[in-house]
């Protein structure tokens, strides 16, 4: 697992290539095993997934009756739909990148993405940790939290358009599929396992 030094040195790389400097992918380790060590982000992720979980749950239990179970099982019902969440960009970009030519970005892109994905976790994670100390702060926090998701798709784009040779039409296309996908079946799939109060 990569350690903290590693994971600020190739946050560097992706705030250089955020802010359209091209010597940010010297900073990034994109050879195939650079790509398969991105994936470990995920667990760097996680202390802030567990404030959202957190979180959520309290939401959840607010808006239920009382009793309703949300122990274990609920939050690794969670975990397993953030995973889902993680996945479904990386299969669906597999799945497009030979009709639509664009195989020899892919793993700049992933890899890329992976990294980018860390701060975009924690940034999130705040105004969830918000409402756990503030519950009133729950309105200002929701507003918060739009500002941050807003603020992650333009940074995401502007990442995946440098790692796609400043390509506007697929920097975008490529972006839409990390963005409406997580979105639609995360929904979805809040439905199925019962995570949505209701």
């Amino acid at each position: 697992m990569p350690g903290l030094d590693e994971v600020l040195h190739y946050l560097t790389g992706i705030v250089l290539l955020v802010r359209q400097k091209q010597e940010g992918f010297g900073w990034l380790d994109l050879t195939m095993r650079g790509l398969a060590r991105s994936f470990w982000a995920f667990v760097w992720c996680l202390p802030a997934f567990a404030v959202i979980w957190a979180s959520w749950r309290l939401y959840f239990l607010g808006s239920m009756p009382t009793g309703t179970p949300a122990g274990i099982p609920f939050l690794v019902k969670l975990l397993a739909i953030d995973v889902a969440g993680w996945l479904l960009p990386l299969v669906l970009l597999l799945a497009f990148a030979r009709p639509l030519g664009y195989g020899r970005y892919l793993a700049t892109v992933v890899t890329a993405s992976n990294w980018i994905a860390v701060p975009f976790a924690y940034a999130a994670a705040i105004p969830f940790a918000m409402t756990l100390v503030l519950p009133d702060s729950a309105p200002f926090a929701g507003l918060l939290l739009y500002a941050v998701f807003g603020a992650s798709v333009v940074l995401q784009f502007r990442l995946v358009w440098m790692c796609v040779g400043k390509q506007t039409l697929l920097a975008s296309a490529m972006t839409a599929i990390y963005v409406l996908p997580p979105m639609i079946v995360g929904q979805e799939l809040q439905r199925i396992l019962g995570t949505l109060p209701g």
